[in-house]
């Protein structure tokens, strides 16, 4: 059972409210979203993942703003939603909050079409990962536990067709938007004053997921890294607020301990292929460097591996071994070696 944390209010230089709002997500983690009072019409940054139980906590929080915090604020009042990526744990709840409102939708447009065309992103995204599967060397036996896992994170919900765009660097009645790529091709992060909501860009205690880029643009360790030298080039960020975990009180440290903790993974992968007697495969170098992974975590292990070997081979320190029989079979899996 998820343990929520309480309703918390952060107040920004120049006055803003920013209320967090916490919801159930995973039996181990919960997630959050933000209402922001004071900086133009009532906005939510993220709508939660739509499932019931979330809903009611981000109402029940909602609640605690008007009750504990002396706001004047309704759900009803809401005028703008905001969100900082497609991913069904931060837009999962749009269709609901958008019945219940009419509040407009700002989305980034590399991650407009997952909003708006779920369906279709959903079976293009599928094709793309079983594809990936293939070449990445996992056996036929596992690839069906690694795809429900796949569609697990993209459960169906329904799309929404956003109002207007976040684009980069777009001021927005105080608040600026921040185009952060990697998580996910549209990923934002949004500025207010003094106070930097991240979503899933940085977290407080564990590392962002990675994807790899071959299952959508934008996506990947090398976007992700350089989305993190931008925000890190910000000056007088205070406070960093995430989809997930405590607020981050030391930005520019955690920064610098994300990115190395990064790299080292990546030489990680380097290490495994020096010392094996023979070229691997994206799914053997995941069963070396993640040892005994099993559902959901097994899923989470490969398309980090996999992200890892793409960041080398984009960049000529990994060689593909075995060209001949990839020319000669179609569904030939790749094998690496250390250039």
């Amino acid at each position: 059972m998820t343990n929520l944390p309480p309703v918390k209010r952060f107040i920004t230089h120049s006055g803003v409210r920013i209320y967090r709002l916490p919801f159930r997500f995973l039996p181990d983690l919960s997630g959050r979203v933000y209402l922001l009072l004071g900086a133009g019409p009532p906005t939510l940054v993220d709508a939660s993942n739509g499932r019931p139980d979330a809903i009611a906590d981000v109402l029940s929080g909602m609640e605690a703003v008007r009750n504990d915090f002396n706001e004047t604020f309704r759900p009803d009042d809401l005028k703008r939603i905001l969100i900082t990526h497609a991913h069904v744990d931060h837009h999962g709840g749009l269709a609901e909050w958008v019945q219940r409102t009419g509040a407009d939708v700002g989305v980034h447009p590399l991650d407009w079409p997952d909003i708006a065309a779920f369906d279709e992103r959903t079976i293009l995204s599928r094709h793309r990962f079983e594809w990936l599967l293939t070449v990445s060397g996992v056996p036929a036996t596992n690839r069906p536990a690694l795809l429900e896992q796949f569609l697990r994170s993209r459960r169906h919900i329904e799309g929404v067709q956003p109002t207007f765009p976040l684009d980069d660097g777009l001021q927005l009645d105080g608040l600026q938007i921040i185009h952060t790529p990697g998580h996910s091709p549209g990923h934002v992060c949004i500025l207010v004053d003094n106070v930097l909501l991240v979503g899933d860009h940085i977290l407080a205690r564990t590392m962002t997921q990675q994807w790899p880029e071959s299952t959508g643009a934008y996506m990947g360790l090398g976007h992700y890294l350089e989305s993190l030298a931008k925000v890190e080039a910000i000056p007088g960020i205070e406070v960093a607020l995430g989809g997930h975990e405590p607020p981050i009180d030391d930005f520019y440290k955690r920064v610098a301990v994300v990115r190395a903790s990064h790299l080292r993974r990546v030489e990680r992968v380097v290490q495994v292929l020096r010392k094996s007697d023979q070229p691997l495969t994206t799914a053997e170098l995941t069963e070396r460097v993640y040892v005994s992974q099993a559902s959901f975590y097994a899923f989470l292990a490969f398309t980090d591996i996999a992200a890892r070997v793409e960041y080398l081979d984009q960049r000529g320190r990994l060689r593909v071994a075995n060209l001949d029989q990839i020319q000669q079979e179609p569904d030939a899996a790749y094998r690496y070696a250390v250039v």
